[in-house]
């Protein structure tokens, strides 16, 4: 999703619902959106991190750009 909108940051929940809304990836389990706010969290830590979270801004992430 942020690959595919890469100027625009989301929260987890945004990404989850553009990730439904489009069909892009099927869900299952019994949450989701934490699981996808858990990876995002621990991909957006320290420099081998494909996420950025953006300051001043709880709980939204964006791509890294090298």
């Amino acid at each position: 999703v942020l690959e595919k909108y890469p100027n625009t940051p989301m929260s987890h929940k945004e990404i989850l619902q553009v990730i439904q809304k489009e069909g892009l990836k099927e869900i299952s389990g019994t949450s989701p959106l934490a699981c996808l706010n858990a990876m995002l969290h621990t991909n957006s830590r320290g420099e081998e991190g494909i996420f950025y979270k953006v300051p001043g801004r709880m709980g939204v992430y964006t791509l890294k750009v090298s």
